[in-house]
């Protein structure tokens, strides 16, 4: 560990040199930009570096970019800060709401418990592994992967089979499950539009380029996204070494269910029908189906779901002033990912201020030339591979910020489809599995020590190439099928 503390402190001291070098040698640099473009490519550089290096927690650096905007002149205030109120934001606010009370009351952990003790899982500890990977691929979906992560490895190491090595020349045989939770809680968050924050980026840009992407409409890419890719990262992972006939306890899922588990699983089904009966109204022609898609914005649903874990009380949670506190307490509540929520905000006012600006244009006519990209599938393939290579080094949220807005002016100028590629960011910004550093769900396996990183370099560059292909290949697949391209 102590290797790697060292890593951490030469990166965050890198980052300390050169963001403020970048900025001032792009300031002073004679650039044939319109004087806003040129402050904010002397911007836009410094906050890439402090993003990759993590100079400070990247949520800081997203904090300051709207103040960045309004000192340097770049843009006014009430532009500058109205992104990190934006509407899809409040998505991201119900939907930590929504979570914290699953993980509060438990109905996640009865939920991978029930998958776990399925007649047809409890034969092998096999199986178990292959039913706690799936299970973790349908929690991901919903919640974040950090937390399903952190909830299915105690399950998963206290499996038979998965004992430590007596010598740490012997090889552990939790690698490889351990392996295949991390990569499947990442590549299961493409499947809903709550699952990981790229999700929501990319159609917030595309909202502002003229393309609407309901929540039903993510899923027609998002949902076979994560299938294909979890099963791939499980196939490339998990192995097959125990006996067919040994038997593997599940925990017990007979108990009654209580009023906060309840409460939740009702809060949690009016928001997924929140977010995808207005598409349904449309797909049938439902005269009302606009209003609906206005009245029952999906950030709007994700709030007002949240409601009745506000107002029913919970008796199960008496203290001993004798006060009954609600399904969710407001002290509860409030300990949602406030960071993730300050990097959607930051990235998306950056991202504003390169179009606004011109200097995506400017970019993008570069990478153009650079690259010889002339068509929509081409870009594609640039597009996904210059994610899957960021995502190694930064947050996925923040290639994101950085890539989608970039791409979508590249594609205007080549008079194609902004969608395809913009998507292809999206979804390879979950595509990172090399490094510890790529994902929250790397980092937690590497903390236990029992995943060497050179197994998961090895792993992961694997993957990361095999992942690249398919993601362009469902994206062949998929869009002209949904009219995206």
């Amino acid at each position: 560990m102590g290797g790697g503390d060292t890593k951490g402190r030469a990166r965050v001291i890198a980052g300390a040199i050169l963001a403020p070098l970048a900025f001032v040698a792009l300031w002073l640099a004679p650039l044939p930009l319109e004087p806003a473009a040129h402050r904010l490519v002397a911007l836009f550089a410094a906050v890439l570096i402090a993003w990759v290096t993590e100079v400070v927690a990247v949520a800081v650096t997203a904090l300051m970019i709207g103040p960045a905007l309004v000192a340097l002149g770049i843009t006014d205030a009430a532009t500058a800060f109205r992104y990190y109120a934006d509407p899809l934001l409040f998505l991201f606010v119900g939907g930590f709401m929504l979570a914290e009370a699953m993980q509060r009351h438990g109905l996640d952990r009865r939920f991978a418990s029930a998958v776990v003790a399925l007649p047809f899982v409890r034969g092998s500890a096999f199986r178990t592994r292959v039913a706690i990977i799936v299970a973790a691929t349908l929690v991901s979906m919903w919640i974040s992967n950090t937390a399903t992560c952190a909830m299915m490895l105690p399950i998963l190491l206290g499996l038979p089979g998965l004992e430590r090595p007596e010598s740490r020349h012997e090889k552990d045989p939790a690698t490889g499950p351990l392996l295949a939770l991390a990569y499947v809680c990442s590549t299961a968050g493409l499947g809903t539009l709550i699952g990981t924050p790229p999700n929501l980026i990319t159609t917030r840009f595309l909202e502002d380029a003229g393309v609407r992407i309901g929540f039903l409409e993510w899923m027609a890419l998002g949902v076979p996204a994560a299938i294909v890719l979890s099963i791939v990262a499980a196939a490339i992972t998990l192995r097959r070494g125990d006996a067919p006939s040994e038997r593997v306890s599940a925990p017990s899922t007979t108990s009654a269910w209580t009023r906060g588990e309840k409460v939740t699983a009702l809060a949690f089904g009016l928001a997924v029908i929140g977010w995808t009966a207005p598409a349904f109204f449309e797909v049938a022609g439902a005269s009302f189906a606009d209003a609906m898609n206005d009245a029952m914005h999906p950030g709007a649903v994700a709030v007002l779901a949240c409601l009745p874990l506000f107002l029913v009380p919970d008796p199960a949670r008496k203290n001993e002033e004798g006060e009954v506190p609600p399904v969710l307490p407001w002290s509860a509540a409030v300990r949602i990912d406030w960071g993730v929520i300050l990097l959607f905000g930051g990235g998306i006012s950056l991202g504003t201020q390169l179009e606004r600006t011109g200097l995506a244009a400017s970019i993008g006519r570069w990478v153009v030339e650079t690259t010889g990209a002339t068509d929509v599938w081409t870009l594609c393939a640039v597009a996904c591979f210059a994610t899957v290579v960021l995502s190694e080094v930064a947050s996925n949220t923040a290639a994101a910020n950085i890539l989608v807005p970039l791409v979508i002016a590249i594609a205007q100028q080549l008079g194609v489809s902004p969608i395809p590629p913009a998507l292809a960011v999206g979804v390879g910004a979950s595509v990172g599995f090399m490094l510890p550093i790529a994902t929250a769900p790397n980092a937690l396996v590497y903390a236990t020590g029992r995943v060497p990183q050179t197994s998961m370099m090895r792993a992961g560059l694997v993957l990361d190439v095999a992942c690249l292909v398919l993601v362009l290949v469902l994206l062949r697949l998929i869009c002209p099928l949904m009219g995206w391209s």
